[in-house]
């Protein structure tokens, strides 16, 4: 395992330890009480749940994209009431595909807590190790998390719109490749990319339910950055989730992406006048 992932198997060595902290990140974009009805059925024994509107999202004011960031203030307090503690190791998941444990894993990095990782493979992973599951609330206390110099970083849509037309600058979008292109939208107002985006689907980091080598994916991230001079710097989505999914990835296969815009399309597309694409770039 890389330092951003850990195994099923490592995680059920590790459970009952004093230090752990299992966060319990299942959502659906369309549901948005999906992950609580999931974790009331059942969740890896421990387990906390983490809320993606409550707890790991900010307000929508309806020109902020449909997931945008918490203030650290505000994320350091929900962490706070889930008992995690400046010394804790802290682990999270979702159902498997690991985007919304990611933005997840996104979030704590930001707020400057380095002892955070992935579930690799999520639940589906656990349970296909014969990980055992329970529906009990587990007891805890509340925790002294407080946020510190962050360790990754957030764009704005003000620094995406002031760097369009630099050479070194270049986004890539996370989305699936049909909704990149325009093609079946069901989530935004709209169908397309922001101008100029390259396509990289985070369900490519992924190979029979868990994330590929370092080696394959710095393979596949060089085959998408030799289409453009100069580096990526930015990774992009819907509304910043499966875009934290494609940062880690590349931070395993040894890049160094700039950061995430979190607004990504759905706050681009909240002004009408801002041009979209749906051409293969």
């Amino acid at each position: 395992m890389t330092a951003f992932l850990i195994s099923a198997s490592e995680l059920r060595e590790k459970l009952g330890s004093p230090d752990l902290v299992l966060l319990d990140v299942r959502a659906n974009l369309k549901d948005p009480l999906a992950g609580r009805v999931a974790f009331a059925a059942g969740h890896i024994p421990g387990a906390r749940q983490a809320d993606m509107r409550e707890d790991v999202s900010g307000p929508c004011t309806g020109s902020n994209g449909r997931n945008p960031f918490p203030t650290m203030e505000r994320f350091c307090e929900r962490m706070r009431a889930l008992g995690v503690n400046q010394t804790s190791e802290v682990v999270v998941y979702d159902d498997g595909p690991c985007n919304f444990a990611c933005r997840l894993w996104f979030t704590f990095r930001y707020a400057g807590f380095a002892n955070v990782r992935v579930l690799d493979g999520g639940l589906k992973a656990w349970q296909a190790a014969g990980g055992e599951m329970s529906d009990e609330l587990p007891a805890y206390e509340a925790g002294n998390m407080v946020a510190s110099e962050p360790l990754e970083r957030v764009f704005t849509i003000e620094e995406v719109l002031a760097n369009q037309d630099d050479p070194q600058y270049a986004l890539i979008d996370a989305r699936g490749h049909g909704r990149y292109l325009g093609q079946n939208e069901t989530l935004d107002r709209i169908g397309g990319h922001i101008p100029g985006a390259m396509s990289r689907p985070s369900s490519e980091n992924l190979a029979d339910g868990v994330f590929k080598s370092p080696e394959v994916l710095k393979q596949e991230f060089e085959a998408v950055f030799a289409r453009r001079p100069g580096m990526p710097i930015v990774n992009t989505c819907g509304s910043g989730v499966t875009a934290c999914c494609n940062h880690l990835s590349m931070k395993m296969a040894g890049f160094e992406p700039l950061g995430v815009y979190i607004g990504s399309f759905s706050e681009w597309v909240s002004d009408p006048a801002r041009p979209v694409s749906t051409a293969e770039e």
